[in-house]
Order: structure tokens, then C-alpha cells, then sequence
């Protein structure tokens, strides 16, 4: 595929409507060599509610926008004074790290701003990870993946890591596995040095983490939080296939408390103080697996994103504040079908 820096490039914009609403949107001739219909909830479609095509056009004009063939993947406009990368180093890039089709289950961080369908970077490298405690549901991939962008002096590293048997992923957000590689010389060997460092604390800090999480409670909050996304995209009117709509009223079912829990006052499942120190029916590693299953295998709304959800697991994994002092710390008295991958619903839907 070919890739295209545009500099100081003029725009003109003509408006389109969507058929059923009839919203607005921009569609841009740049360059005089390509053509770009804007999205209608992209910020330059939204922007015609209050400024005239004229006026957008003259913002846009002068800017520098990247497309692989026909395909714009990023732009900054003509107010634009910041960092762009030669067209050079644009190639060394493309060479060494690529721009890869966007894999629906992976939904990498996005480095540029327009496209959905490209990924600028590649996997780096993955490391299989064994937690003895699951048995066959044991097995993990801890996934490196580098990305850059044409607008940034940095390469940036992304770890995801995959539960295997139900191919699940989490984005690791933890500052101690991300981290931003300079532009500087002999780059490709910092690539190399940062994967071989951000592999190892993978290995010493998830292992025993992920184990543990098996006897560990789940707060009342934390079970609330699952069920509250699985209604909420089951809800957003996006999930179009039967199978997807039943895999989140299953979750939905088996992650809510007030379903499965009976003791506790209804308070307990409003107030957020409380639901956050009361033990749920789950553990965490339900949880978490829950988690990850509604990131990897469901439909992102604007009220569940994929980002919400990868900030929820990595808690569990990472940043679980201390629970020693109440019950949602003390173990499970057997562990939950759920956490088994041969009766839960992860892989197959149960019933």
C-alpha cells in the first residue's frame, strides 16, 4: 500500500446529508488529489453546526495529512505548528514498524485520529504465560506491540494480554509496562531493549497476581460495574447479532449481585461506599475475565468503551487498592463454574 504525506495542503469542503437524519457532514477535497468524506460525529463534520464550509476549509487549508492509498489515517490542521516527521523518517518507520489492518479483538490504542480500519505499528514480539492454578484455562500470551505516528517524536509500546482459551484480551495500562521510545539514533536496538524489559516485569508481576485473583472476592462494586456494561451495550442499539445479544444478557445475569446475593440491604446496590467494601458471589478472576470478554468479543457504545473496560481490569490485575481489612478480601468457600473454562460461558455461551 502506498503512503502519502501531504504538506501546507489547500482544502475546499462541500456538505453532505445522512439519509435518515438528515445530519450534516463534511467531505473534503485535499490537495486537489484526494478525497475524504469526514465522519458526521467526527469534530470537522460537527464543526458545520456553527461554521460555514468556507471558514472550515480555510482551517483545514495549510495543514498536513497522511493517507495510505486512498485512505486518510491522520491529520493536523492548517493551525497546526508542531512536530511532523521527513518523509524519511516516514519510511524508515513504515518499514520497520509497518501499518497493519485494525483486528476487531485486538482494538490497539489508536495513535492517529480518523481511521479505524489501519493500525500504525506492529507486534513486536509475545511471551507465553503458564498460572498453574487453571489448569488448561492456565495458558496466556503477553503481547508487545509498538506504534508511532507521522505527528509524534516518540514510538510508543502497548501490552495486551490474551487469555488463550477464550482468546480475551486486556490493553495493560500500567505506566510500569508502557512506555514512550525517543526517535533518537539507533532506535530499532531501544525497541529491542525496551521489549526484552517490559516482557520480564510481565512475567514477575501477573503470574502470581493472576493466581491469587482466584481466591479473592469481588466487591458488590466491582460485579455492579461488569453487569452495568453488559446492559449498557446490550442497549445502545449497535449489537446487531443474536449471538452477541445473548453473550451480554448471559453476563449481564451472572455478573449482577442483586440476581445472586440475599442478605444484603438495597442500599447496598446504590450506594458506592458500601458496595465497594461488601463481598460479591464472584471472584475476581470472574471478574476479570468478564471483563475482558465484553472488550474482546462485544460492541463498544458511547457509555461502554473499550477503554472503560481496560481501565477496570488492569484495577484488578495491577491496582487493586489493599482489601485486607474487609471480606472482599477473604477467600472464595469453593471456586465459582464461572471461573472454569469448561462450564462458564467464556468460549461458549452457557444457557
Amino acid at each position: 500500500m502506498l503512503h502519502t504525506l501531504l504538506r501546507d495542503a489547500p482544502v475546499s469542503i462541500s456538505v453532505g446529508h445522512t439519509v435518515k437524519k438528515n445530519k450534516p457532514f463534511a467531505i473534503a477535497d485535499i490537495g486537489g488529489q484526494f478525497e475524504h468524506q469526514f465522519d458526521v460525529d467526527s469534530r470537522v463534520s460537527k464543526a458545520l453546526s456553527h461554521t460555514p464550509p468556507e471558514q472550515l476549509a480555510e482551517r483545514l487549508s495549510g495543514g498536513q495529512y497522511f493517507f495510505l492509498d486512498d485512505n486518510l489515517i491522520d491529520f493536523r490542521d492548517g493551525n497546526y505548528n508542531g512536530f511532523v516527521h521527513t518523509d524519511q523518517s516516514v519510511d524508515k518507520l513504515v518499514t520497520t514498524l509497518g501499518i497493519q489492518p485494525a483486528e476487531r479483538g485486538h482494538r490497539h490504542v489508536r495513535t492517529n485520529q480518523v481511521s479505524n480500519d489501519f493500525f500504525l505499528g506492529k507486534k513486536w514480539s509475545d511471551h507465553e504465560i503458564i498460572v498453574p492454578n487453571y489448569a488448561d484455562g492456565g495458558q496466556f500470551s503477553s503481547e508487545l506491540n509498538f506504534a508511532w505516528n507521522p505527528f509524534v517524536k516518540t514510538i510508543q509500546s502497548q501490552f495486551m494480554l490474551w487469555r488463550l482459551i477464550c482468546e480475551n484480551g486486556m490493553r495493560g495500562m500500567t505506566s510500569l509496562l508502557n512506555t514512550k521510545i525517543p526517535l533518537v539514533n539507533r532506535w530499532e536496538e531501544h525497541l529491542e531493549i525496551a521489549n526484552h524489559q517490559i516482557q520480564n516485569k510481565v512475567n514477575g508481576m501477573i503470574i502470581g497476581r493472576l493466581g491469587a485473583m482466584g481466591d479473592e472476592r469481588a466487591t458488590v462494586a466491582e460485579t455492579l460495574n461488569v453487569a452495568h456494561h453488559a446492559q449498557t451495550r446490550l442497549s445502545s442499539g449497535k449489537v446487531l447479532m443474536e449471538t452477541e445479544k445473548q453473550r451480554l444478557r448471559t453476563i449481564a445475569d451472572i455478573a449482577h449481585p442483586m440476581i445472586h446475593i440475599e442478605g444484603y440491604r438495597p442500599n447496598v446496590f446504590s450506594d458506592n461506599r458500601l458496595a465497594a467494601q461488601l463481598p460479591a458471589h464472584l471472584n475476581t478472576f470472574d471478574v476479570y475475565n468478564m471483563l475482558t470478554e465484553l472488550r474482546s468479543h462485544t460492541t463498544a457504545s458511547d457509555k461502554s468503551s473499550d477503554a472503560a473496560l481496560d481501565k477496570a481490569a488492569n484495577t484488578l490485575v495491577f491496582d487493586r487498592k489493599d482489601l485486607t481489612q474487609h471480606v472482599s478480601r477473604y477467600a472464595l468457600p469453593q471456586q465459582s463454574s464461572f471461573s472454569s473454562p469448561d462450564t462458564a460461558f467464556f468460549g461458549e455461551m452457557a444457557a
